[in-house]
């Protein structure tokens, strides 16, 4: 081998880890066009099983439908986003963002177009170059990737935003407006984030986060004066909303106020880890006894006590306060005291529904939620029943790890025939579902949370089970399939 070549075998690999990832730039205005062709009645079909199929995180399904349509039918600009977005679902980042700029250039300056293109952009972005979220799971990358990591992410984010302020200036619309705000906020220009967030201040949706975000950008700023001002409305507004504190404190340390700092994470710590709806205000008592419940510095026996002393003092509201504090706690699993708050709740009965129906609603553990489920079933509240069956249909499609087991089963306790009755209405699409594993490495592990469906199920009766899926109108082939679950 030549000193040259050898040289330029040595170069090589620096330069393709070095290249620069470029994205079209386009000029919408030349583009605009006010005869977007939309797709007939019959298409529009089509392409909704493939975004079906993208819902049930199933892309290798949706890119082969709507792969199908695109190539005898692609006079129409629905074609170009599904197929796109298909396979950007399908890991397939730049032949997805292709198909939607080919979709641009054919048809002009379509707004779902624009619109789906910034948010391909802006995932590649967050996700940069050695991770890709392909049906709902991370996959990474081995090996170095061909681009600049951090030029990668800058290229995607301005990509985005450009698209994202072209459909501000013609539409107005208070989404686009938000990410366009944070994307300048990611980008460090924080006075025009600002100005963009601004923007939301009217907006009764969007008015608490643009506040949290124009105080953040003025600590960015250093301008400590202006960004408490920020947060001190917010949390007028807000007293229980942890993460306010957070940026109060962040502003003290800043300051050197170690004491004031101190102050604002204890009252983040309180109201992250309190019911919104418990009657509980922060104060040293409340403190303490959050404290108590929440770390290791006791033994069970000795929370177990002291839980049995706070029931003992016929407090009802106080006691129900105390049991949901340490079911959201997610602190004492397995060593009784769970159990005995939720007991507790169950014994207390219609005076606690509302609470426990609210702490249920919110974003909790897996076992906070079972243990709500349980105290539901036990209490027979109308309003948990259709909690209950609300969050039914979600547990499918619910990451592994999250999937709480006993939902389906207490529906079954709160009332058999409703539950069963239920669970059935959930399963019947999905026993017919055939899951396209070839391509996904986590492929056999899908639909692994429809178990907790099936599991309860077994315990019933089978003629009983029969005749309430008879009146579902189950096929006798559904009926089989249902079956082979159970075993």
């Amino acid at each position: 081998m030549k000193p040259s070549q050898l040289l330029l075998f040595l170069l090589l690999p620096f330069v393709i880890f070095s290249q620069k990832l470029q994205r079209n730039v386009f000029e919408y205005e030349k583009l605009k066009s006010d005869n977007f062709i939309v797709c007939d009645e019959t298409t529009n079909k089509q392409l909704e099983s493939a975004l079906l199929k993208i819902s049930e995180n199933n892309s290798t399904s949706a890119v082969a439908i709507s792969k199908k349509i695109f190539d005898t039918n692609n006079n129409c600009f629905g074609t170009f986003e599904t197929y796109g977005f298909a396979l950007f679902r399908n890991g397939q980042w730049f032949e997805g963002i292709q198909i939607i700029e080919d979709g641009i250039k054919k048809f002009g300056s379509v707004p779902e177009l624009i619109k789906r293109k910034s948010e391909m952009s802006l995932e590649m972005a967050q996700l940069g170059t050695q991770q890709k979220n392909i049906d709902g799971n991370s996959v990474y990358n081995s090996g170095n990737s061909n681009y600049d990591e951090d030029q990668f992410k800058e290229e995607n984010f301005k990509s985005a935003l450009a698209d994202l302020e072209y459909l501000i200036k013609m539409y107005n619309r208070v989404e686009e407006i938000y990410y366009a705000a944070k994307i300048q906020q990611l980008l460090n220009d924080y006075n025009k984030s600002n100005d963009t967030f601004k923007m939301l201040l009217n907006d009764p949706e969007y008015k608490n986060t643009a506040l949290y975000n124009i105080g953040d950008n003025y600590i960015a700023l250093k301008d400590l004066d202006k960004a408490e001002k920020e947060f001190n409305t917010l949390v007028s507004e807000n007293p229980k909303e942890g993460e306010i504190y957070d940026k109060l404190a962040e502003i003290y340390e800043l300051r050197n106020d170690k004491i004031k700092a101190e102050e604002f994470n204890a009252k983040s710590i309180f109201y992250k880890n309190v019911p919104e709806d418990t009657n509980f205000e922060y104060n040293k008592e409340n403190f303490e006894l959050l404290k108590f419940f929440g770390t290791n510095e006791n033994k069970p026996d000795k929370k177990l006590k002291k839980l049995k002393e706070i029931i003992g003092q016929n407090n009802t509201q106080y006691t129900v306060d105390v049991c949901l504090m340490i079911l959201k706690l997610h602190a004492n699993h397995g060593n009784g005291v769970e159990e005995k708050a939720a007991a507790t709740l169950k014994t207390i009965g219609k005076p606690g529904i509302e609470k426990v129906n609210k702490l249920f609603q919110t974003n909790v553990s897996t076992c906070t939620i079972t243990n709500l489920a349980d105290v539901m079933a036990s209490v027979k509240d109308e309003n948990s029943w259709i909690l209950m069956k609300e969050y039914l249909p979600y547990i499918a499609t619910m990451p592994m790890t999250l999937i709480p087991p006993n939902v389906p089963e207490k529906m079954i306790l709160f009332n058999e025939e409703r539950g069963i009755k239920e669970i059935l209405t959930t399963v019947k699409p999905l026993l017919l579902q055939v899951q396209d594993n070839s391509n996904n490495p986590l492929g056999e592990m899908a639909g692994f949370g429809q178990y907790v469906y099936y599991m309860p199920l077994g315990k019933v009766n089978k003629d009983k089970l029969k005749k309430i899926a008879s009146d579902l109108h189950y096929t006798d082939q559904e009926f089989y399939l249902l079956q082979e679950k159970i075993k």
